[in-house]
């Protein structure tokens, strides 16, 4: 009974803690009832808790995977499997580990598995890296420094790594099948040493500041559409256009000089764009907006950059979503102009481009995006996770979800959703950065990750020796617990 009690509550702290709207503190919490069950019970009873407990945890995604992203049922089956078997395996060796009193190797090297599965599916799957626990302490700025250090990869550590730290010290008052794990300071000095070293990063981190310039004022407006745009020759999309022409003119007249429009808003052809340029680019700022261009009937998604001195730029979306964009053709460019970079939505789901642009010399990244409503938060957070990695300002406006800008340090500068119609004015957007250790030197985390979870192979193979705790003669044990059973 206690097992299954163990997996309905890690079940529900999953749950609340995961998907598209988490509560950031759940997130550290869930795996802890699972392992301290786990180790007072077989291998096989702790499998069966763990894939109920993640099942629990997943319900809240299964619709948005199969209704909003209409991913097919092979696809959902296979994340729903890859996190299903990064919990099990993380706290079935974390058990073994534990049970063998070594608990300093349970706590810094078995969250490594869940770190190079991640890292794992960023690089084999074609969605880079979505899927990571990482996003769900987006809106706790100390924690999201680590980012800056290690990418998101060291954020998922942290939160594998603590609930494990924490299970083994209340493990201690409680019998285990082979005894108790009656020596708490292994588990109490590994806490304290990432607490120490992640609090002096966020410590210092959260204490730079910019060097002084300008600050730039922007403008994002979102109008209600389609996903994959409206015709700019037709009714329905010239209409959309007479009303973004008022809009974006009244953001200007209030002092933006950049100004930033959702991802597909309109359909153009090389006949048809000089409509868009007369409507849109006929002012002081520099205009980005988003659009389905058809040229010899290919289409793409582009960023059109419509500076003030009439000069056109175009920016291809690099990474398409899988299914939903098909039909179109990607592009294989950055777009930097002096410190502005310009990305589209699932750009930025790929650390990799944005460190490139970093490197390109962009500190204010500019991206069209157009979101699924639900998702909304998600997807900006994301955007700021990639901010905080390289030392950039977002600005991100989606339609069917928020208008976000983001400073390099994790701050939101504004934000509001856009589920109707939004704008959004920003008159204090930092346009310089900082260079960060990640964007320097890339994923060098899962590669310590890897030589970690050979420690925590290494130790589980090597020979059993059952009385290795502290305080663990057979005398200290009492007489009720004469032979260890093997684990």
């Amino acid at each position: 009974m206690m097992t299954i009690v163990a997996a309905l509550l890690s079940g529900l702290l999953w749950l609340g803690g995961s998907g598209l709207h988490p509560v950031a503190a759940l997130t550290w919490l869930a795996p802890i009832p699972l392992i301290l069950a786990s180790v007072r019970v077989r291998p096989r009873t702790a499998l069966g808790a763990t894939i109920l407990a993640w099942s629990i945890g997943q319900l809240g995604l299964v619709g948005y995977y199969l209704d909003t992203l209409r991913l097919p049922v092979p696809a959902v089956a296979g994340v729903l499997g890859l996190g299903l078997g990064l919990a099990s395996g993380t706290v079935l060796l974390a058990r073994v580990l534990l049970l063998r009193g070594r608990t300093v190797t349970a706590v810094l090297a078995v969250p490594s598995l869940w770190v190079l599965g991640e890292y794992g599916a960023s690089r084999l799957l074609p969605n880079g890296a979505w899927w990571s626990l990482a996003y769900t302490q987006a809106d706790v700025r100390p924690v999201i420094q680590w980012t800056a250090l290690t990418g998101v990869w060291g954020v998922t550590y942290l939160l594998l790594a603590v609930p494990i730290a924490l299970a083994a010290l209340l493990g201690v008052a409680l019998p285990t099948r082979v005894g108790r794990l009656d020596n708490p300071r292994p588990a109490l000095a590994c806490l304290l040493a990432l607490l120490v070293g992640v609090g002096t990063w966020s410590a210092w981190s959260l204490s730079r500041s910019l060097e002084p310039a300008a600050p730039l004022t922007v403008g994002l407006v979102a109008l209600w559409q389609p996903e994959d745009g409206l015709p700019i020759d037709e009714p329905a999309g010239r209409d959309l256009l007479t009303r973004y022409g008022p809009r974006v003119a009244g953001l200007v007249d209030q002092g933006a000089r950049v100004v930033v429009l959702p991802e597909k808003v309109f359909a153009v052809t090389d006949t048809t764009l000089p409509l868009l340029v007369d409507a849109l680019g006929q002012t002081e700022a520099r205009v980005v907006v988003g659009a389905v261009l058809w040229r010899a009937g290919t289409a793409h998604n582009v960023a059109l950059v419509l500076d003030p001195d009439g000069t056109i730029t175009t920016y291809t979306k690099q990474h398409l979503v899988p299914g939903l964009e098909d039909w179109m053709t990607p592009g294989d460019e950055a777009l930097v102009q002096g410190r502005f970079g310009v990305a589209i939505c699932k750009d930025l789901d790929y650390p990799d481009l944005v460190r490139r642009y970093r490197a390109a010399g962009a500190s204010v990244l500019l991206v069209p995006a157009l979101d699924f409503t639900s998702d909304g938060w998600l997807h900006g957070r994301m955007a700021l996770v990639r901010g905080v990695e390289n030392g950039l300002t977002v600005v991100r406006a989606a339609a069917l979800g928020r208008l976000t800008v983001t400073d390099p340090g994790g701050r939101t500068v504004g934000e509001t959703t856009t589920a109707g119609d939004a704008e959004l004015l920003v008159t204090a957007a930092p346009t310089t950065g900082w260079s960060t250790v990640y964007s320097r030197t890339g994923d060098w985390f899962p590669g310590l990750c890897l030589a970690l979870l050979l420690v925590a192979v290494a130790g589980v193979r090597r020979r059993y020796q059952p009385f290795q705790w502290a305080n663990a003669s057979a005398s200290a044990r009492g007489p009720g617990l004469k032979s260890v059973p093997r684990v």
